[in-house]
C-alpha cells in the first residue's frame, strides 16, 4: 500500500461500509483532503518547488477518484476521463477537477453515475463534469472549439479503456478539427482573450492565468502544438526546430514563474483565485524574498519581475504562433521583392537573408520605415521577429552614432503614418530599449500606486498611440478640440518625442521632469533637431504635469490664474503642445481617470488661456470688472427668457458682497438666477440638473445657514457613493448660503441618471435635518481593499492668496467620508469654506481650499492654522 492508499484507506472503508452513515463518510473524507492540502501548504512554505505540488495534487485526486469510482461502478462500463488542467496534471490547491465521463448506456447507469459526482461535490470540490457517449462528444467538440480542446488534453483515469481510445481517434477524423481550422480558431479565441485585457500585459492587477502574457498564452502554444505534431509537451517543438533550445528555457521559466504565483495567491486566500490582487502583491513579494532598497520597494521588483516574465511569454506566443500559421498556410504563398534585403511574403515582411543584420545593421531600423510606408503589411515573419530579438546586441554605442542610424530613428517619428504601430512594435521587439538605454531603465517599472495603471514604459507606448490618434480623422470623435490643433502643428515628431521622452527618468529619484527634460535635450542635439524644436522637446518634458495641476487645482475663474499661465505657456504653439500632451497622458494613466468633467476643466484652461494669448479685447483684468461683465451677459440670457431684473435684483443684491458673479460664467449666473430668483426668503431650496457639456450634475442648494453644512452635504453625497469633484459656497447679506456643487457618480465618474435625482435630494434633506453625522461612509470593496495597501501621511499647506483669502492644500489618504470631515474640522475652528476643488490621484486625496476667517480675512493666525491641522489628523486617523 502506497502513502496515497494509505492515507484516503479510512474514507475508503467507511465509503464501502453500508453501516457507515453518509455524514460521516464526508467527514472523513474532508479531513483527508483538508490534511493533504494543509500538508501541501507547509512544503511550500518550507521551499519545495510549485511544479512538484501540483503535479502531486493531481497524482492525490487520481488515486482517490479511482477509488471512490470503484465503489460506485464496474471497470468496463464507463471511461472516468480528467481534463483540462486535471487531464495535464497541474492542479492547483483549488483548481476545478474537470472530468469527462464516456459511458455507451447513460441511462442505465444514471443513478449511479449522479451519486459518484453528488459525493465528490459535497466532499468540496469544485467538480466540471459532463456525461457523454463518444458520439455525443464529437458534435460537442464540433461545435465549440473549447470543448474540442479539453478532449485534446484528456487523461485516462479508470474504467473503460476501449472508449477512450475511440475518443482519441476522432482528432483523426476528416469532418473534425483539421490542423488549419483548429489554429484559427484558437488564435480568434486569444484575440478575443486578450481584447478583454485591453491588449496590454500591464494591468493594476493581473489575471495570472487569462491575461495576456498569462497562462493561458503558453497553454495555446500547447494545444496548437499538440494538435499540429501530437506533442505531449512544448519542448518537442525543440526537437521539431520551431523553438530553440534557449526560447525553451525562457518560456518554461517564465511558465514555472506564473504557477509559483497562482499557487501564492491561493495559499494566501485560501481559495480559488487568479487575480493578482493589489493588496496581495506585498505580501508574495515578501514571501518571494523581496525586500525594499533606496530606489525600489520590494513589490514594485517583484512587479517587474512578473512583467518581464509575461513580456517574454507575450513575444514567444507571437513568434510561435506565427510559425505555426506560416507552416499551415504557405501552400497559397505570395512574395513579393522591396529591396535586396526584404520580401513581403503573405502580407508580411521577411528577411531575405538570415544574417542580413549581422552584414547591415541599420536595417534594424530599416523594419520600421518599411512597415509605416507600406500600410499592407500586416506584420512580420516568424524568422524576422527571432532575427531581430537576436541581434540586438548590434545596438551599441557604435551604432547610436552613426548618422544614418540617427537620421532613420528620427525619420520613423516623421512618418505621416503608423507611428504608432512602429513604437508598440519597436518596444516589443527590444529596439527602444537598446536604441535608447535609458528607455531599458523603465520598462517594467511598474509605480505601487492606484493611480497608474501600466508600467511606465507601457504608459509611455499608449501615450504616444494617443497623440497619433489625435491626426486621425476616423478618431475625431473622441476629441474634437485636439483634432483640431493637431492638424494643424508644424512638427509632430517632436510630440511624439516628447510623448516618449515625458517620463523617462522615473524612478532614478529627484524630480523626474527635470531630469526627463535634460534627456531629451540630449538626445535632441545628438539627432540634429533643429535648434527651435530642442527647445520646444525639453520645455515640453520639463513642463508636462503643468497643465493638468492648474486645470484640476487652480481657480480659473481667477484672471490672475489665467494670466500666470499664460505667461508660463509664451505664445498658442507652446499651449497646443501642452495641450495635446496633458490630454494623451492623462488618458495613457488608467482607463478610470478621464472623464468628461476633466476635459471640461482641460478644455476651459485652453479656451481661456488662448482668449489671453491672442490679447482678445473685452477680457477683464480683475475680479471686480469681471463680475460686472457677467452681470451684463447674464441679464441679456436672463431677458431672452422673459426674466428681468425687477424679478431678480433682491437675489443679486443680497449676492453683491460675495463671489458669485466673478467665480462663474455669464450662463452658470444666469441659470442659477432663474432657478432661485422665485424662492422666498427662509425657504430651502434643492436642485440637481445634469450639465452635459461638464459631465457632471449640478447640485444648488439655498438655504439659511448653519453650522457644519459643507460636512452634513458631503456625507450626505458619500452615503450615496457620489463624489464631488468642485465646490462653491457663497454666503449672502441676509444670512442665506448658497452651495453650489458638481458631483459624480464614483463608480462611473460621470453625471447622475434623472431617476436618481429625488433619492439624493431626500437623502440631502434627511442629513440637514440632523444633528451629528453618524460615523459611516461608503467606498467600494475594491477601492478600499487597494487603499488599506497604502500608508499616506496627511499634510497641509496654507497659502496667503491675498488680503482676504487663503488657499488650502490637502493631502492625505483618500479615506471614506474624506470631505464630511474637513467641514468638521473646518466649523470647529470658526474657518469659512468658499471654494474647493477636489482632485483624487489613486490612492491619495490632493484637495484644494480657498477659507477665510469669519471676517472674511486670510488665514494668518499660526496656533489657528495648527488647531485646524491637528483637528483634521485627529478626524482622519
Amino acid at each position: 500500500m502506497n502513502a496515497i492508499e494509505r492515507d484516503t484507506a479510512p474514507f475508503i472503508q467507511a465509503l464501502n461500509c453500508k453501516e457507515t452513515a453518509y455524514p460521516e463518510t464526508l467527514k472523513r473524507g474532508r479531513t483527508i483532503l483538508n490534511t493533504f492540502l494543509n500538508h501541501q501548504f507547509t512544503q511550500y512554505e518550507n521551499g519545495i518547488a510549485v511544479s512538484h505540488l501540483i503535479k502531486k495534487r493531481s497524482h492525490f485526486i487520481d488515486q482517490l477518484l479511482k477509488n471512490i469510482w470503484s465503489t460506485y461502478l464496474p471497470l468496463d462500463v464507463a471511461s472516468l476521463i480528467a481534463v483540462g488542467g486535471y487531464g495535464r496534471e497541474e492542479l492547483h490547491p483549488y483548481s476545478d477537477i474537470d472530468l469527462l465521463i464516456l459511458c455507451n448506456n447513460i441511462e442505465q447507469h444514471q443513478e449511479n453515475l449522479s451519486k459518484f459526482i453528488t459525493l465528490l461535490w459535497d466532499l468540496g470540490f469544485d467538480v466540471g463534469s459532463a456525461i457523454r457517449t463518444v458520439k455525443d462528444c464529437f458534435n460537442a467538440g464540433l461545435e465549440d472549439v473549447t470543448t474540442a480542446t479539453n478532449m485534446l488534453e484528456s487523461r485516462l483515469l479508470t474504467g473503460n479503456a476501449t472508449l477512450f481510445e475511440q475518443l482519441q481517434s476522432i482528432w483523426n477524423n476528416n469532418d473534425f478539427w483539421s490542423r488549419k481550422t483548429f489554429f484559427q480558431a484558437k488564435y480568434i479565441e486569444q484575440e478575443n482573450r486578450h481584447k478583454r485585457f485591453n491588449d496590454t500585459v500591464y494591468q493594476l492587477e493581473p489575471n495570472i492565468k487569462e491575461s495576456p502574457g498569462g497562462l493561458r498564452d503558453i497553454q495555446t502554444i500547447y494545444w496548437v502544438a499538440k494538435r499540429h505534431f501530437n506533442a505531449l509537451s512544448i519542448n518537442e517543438l525543440v526537437q521539431k526546430n520551431f523553438l530553440s533550445a534557449e526560447e525553451f528555457i525562457e518560456i518554461e521559466a517564465a511558465y514555472q514563474h506564473l504557477n509559483r504565483i497562482r499557487f501564492a495567491l491561493q495559499h494566501l486566500k485560501k481559495r480559488r483565485e487568479d487575480r493578482l490582487q493589489f493588496d496581495l502583491q506585498q505580501s508574495i513579494a515578501e514571501s518571494f524574498g523581496y525586500v525594499d532598497t533606496d530606489e525600489k520597494m520590494a513589490v514594485e521588483q517583484f512587479m517587474s519581475s512578473y512583467y518581464r516574465n509575461v513580456h517574454s511569454i507575450v513575444k514567444l506566443n507571437e513568434i510561435l504562433l506565427q510559425h505555426f500559421r506560416e507552416t499551415l498556410f504557405d501552400d497559397e504563398k505570395s512574395t513579393e521583392s522591396i529591396n535586396m534585403r526584404f520580401n513581403i511574403v503573405n502580407q508580411q515582411l521577411d528577411i531575405k537573408d538570415p544574417n542580413i543584420f549581422k552584414q547591415n545593421p541599420t536595417t534594424l531600423l530599416e523594419v520600421f520605415i518599411i512597415l509605416e510606408t507600406r500600410p499592407h503589411i500586416t506584420g512580420l515573419r516568424s524568422k524576422t521577429i527571432r532575427a531581430i530579438r537576436d541581434h540586438l546586441y548590434l545596438i551599441d554605442d557604435s551604432f547610436r552614432q552613426d548618422p544614418i542610424n540617427i537620421a532613420l530613428f528620427i525619420e520613423i517619428f516623421r512618418q505621416p503614418k503608423g507611428v504608432n504601430a512602429a513604437v508598440k512594435r519597436m518596444h516589443g521587439y527590444g529596439i527602444l530599449a537598446a536604441y535608447l538605454p535609458i528607455f531599458k531603465k523603465i520598462s517594467g517599472l511598474m509605480q505601487f500606486n492606484i493611480f497608474h495603471a501600466y508600467t511606465v514604459d507601457e504608459h509611455t507606448v499608449l501615450v504616444i498611440r494617443n497623440l497619433r490618434r489625435f491626426f486621425i480623422n476616423a478618431f475625431t470623435y473622441e476629441f474634437p478640440t485636439a483634432h483640431q490643433i493637431a492638424t494643424h502643428l508644424n512638427k509632430p515628431e517632436v510630440l511624439f518625442l516628447a510623448g516618449l521622452f515625458h517620463d523617462i527618468a522615473k524612478g532614478r529619484g529627484g524630480k523626474h521632469e527635470i531630469l526627463g527634460a535634460q534627456d531629451a535635450l540630449d538626445f535632441a542635439k545628438q539627432h540634429h533637431l533643429a535648434n527651435k524644436d530642442q527647445k520646444m522637446l525639453h520645455w515640453l518634458v520639463r513642463n508636462h504635469l503643468i497643465f493638468s495641476g492648474t486645470a484640476q487645482r487652480k481657480d480659473l475663474s481667477d484672471p490672475e490664474v489665467i494670466k500666470q499661465f499664460a505667461s508660463l505657456m509664451q505664445d498658442q504653439e507652446h499651449l497646443d503642445y501642452l495641450y495635446l500632451l496633458t490630454v494623451a497622458d492623462v488618458c495613457s494613466t488608467s482607463d478610470a481617470v478621464w472623464n468628461d468633467w476633466k476635459n471640461s476643466l482641460f478644455l476651459e484652461l485652453y479656451n481661456e488661456t488662448s482668449n489671453v494669448l491672442s490679447q482678445a479685447k473685452n477680457i477683464p483684468k480683475d475680479r471686480a470688472k469681471k463680475a460686472l461683465k457677467i452681470q451684463e451677459k447674464a441679464k441679456e440670457l436672463l431677458a431672452k427668457k422673459g426674466i428681468f431684473p425687477s424679478h431678480y435684483q433682491p437675489f443679486w443684491n443680497s449676492m453683491t458682497h460675495s463671489e458669485f458673479f466673478s467665480r462663474q460664467n455669464a450662463q452658470d449666473v444666469a441659470r442659477i438666477t432663474q432657478q432661485l430668483h422665485a424662492v422666498q426668503h427662509d425657504q430651502s431650496h434643492i436642485f440637481l440638473q445634469k450639465q452635459k457639456h461638464l459631465g457632471a450634475t449640478e447640485l444648488l442648494i439655498y438655504m439659511q445657514d448653519r453650522d457644519f453644512l459643507f460636512a452634513h452635504i458631503t456625507h450626505a453625497l458619500d452615503l450615496l457613493n457620489l463624489t464631488v469633484v468642485e465646490a462653491r459656497i457663497f454666503s449672502t447679506s441676509d444670512q442665506m448660503t448658497l452651495v453650489v456643487m458638481y458631483i459624480l457618480n464614483r463608480e462611473t465618474m460621470s453625471y447622475l441618471d434623472k431617476e436618481h435625482h429625488p433619492k439624493v435630494i431626500q437623502k440631502i434633506q434627511t442629513q440637514l435635518s440632523q444633528t451629528d453625522i453618524e460615523n459611516h461612509s461608503h467606498q467600494g470593496a475594491t477601492q478600499a481593499r487597494r487603499i488599506r495597501c497604502f500608508e499616506t501621511p496627511t499634510e497641509l499647506i496654507f497659502n496667503t492668496l491675498n488680503e482676504h483669502q487663503t488657499e488650502l492644500h490637502i493631502t492625505t489618504k483618500d479615506i471614506p467620508g474624506l470631505l464630511s470631515k474637513i467641514g468638521h474640522a473646518l466649523k470647529r475652528c470658526n474657518i469659512r469654506l468658499h471654494d474647493a476643488k477636489i482632485h483624487t490621484v489613486g490612492e491619495k486625496a490632493e484637495d484644494v481650499f480657498i477659507i477665510s476667517d469669519t471676517h472674511n480675512k486670510a488665514i494668518k493666525d499660526h496656533h489657528l492654522k495648527e488647531q485646524f491641522s491637528a483637528e483634521l489628523i485627529d478626524l482622519i486617523e
